[in-house]
Parts: C-alpha cells; structure tokens; sequence
C-alpha cells in the first residue's frame, strides 16, 4: 500500500511543476503581449505625424475650373484666339531660301 501512495503522490507533484510552468509561461507570454502592444502604440504615434506631414494640401477653391479640372482665369473668346495665334506662331520655322542666315535653307 505504501508504492501506491507514493506513486500518487509523484504524480500530484508532477501535475503541480506542469500547471506552474504552464501559469509561468502564460505570464510571459500575457507580458510579451503587453510589450509588443506598447511598441505598436509607439510606433503608430510617431508614424501619425509623418501620415499628416505627406498629405496632399488641398486646393483653393477659388482657382479650380469645375468642368476643366485645371486652373480657371477670366478670358474673352478675343484673347483665347491671340493667345492661339500666338502659340502656333512661336512654332514656325523661319525660312531662310538662298540666304546664308541660320534656319532652314531650301533651294
């Protein structure tokens, strides 16, 4: 009779240091989780700033075209065509026939 309680008393120790080691590592993992959410909490702190600080301005109103999506400015159907004429003459290329000038020399 004295083996078997024996034995049963090494088992109940044995299930004690088990449940210990596993409430230790419980602990340590409850702990490590804890830390790593501190670290997150940090991180997204100092990341906030940084989110803010790269957005985009936003526009004024006052100078965007609603239809056009670009920059709107008062301008008569007169001005608009000069303005064209304008631009398209800037892109000829003057010719220059038998003269020894620069541009393009044909003939």
């Amino acid at each position: 009779m004295g083996d078997r309680r024996r034995q049963h008393h090494a088992q109940q120790e044995a299930m004690r240091a088990a449940n210990e080691e596993a409430n230790r590592q419980a602990a340590m993992m409850r702990a490590q989780r804890e830390q790593m959410e501190a670290m997150r909490k940090a991180m997204q702190e100092q990341t906030k700033g940084l989110i803010e600080a790269s957005k985009a301005p936003t526009p004024v109103k006052s100078t965007i075209g609603s239809e056009t999506g670009g920059i709107s400015t008062a301008r008569s159907r007169r001005k608009s065509i000069r303005s064209m004429g304008a631009g398209a003459s800037a892109l000829r290329i003057p010719l220059n026939i038998g003269g020894s000038g620069g541009g393009l020399n044909i003939g």
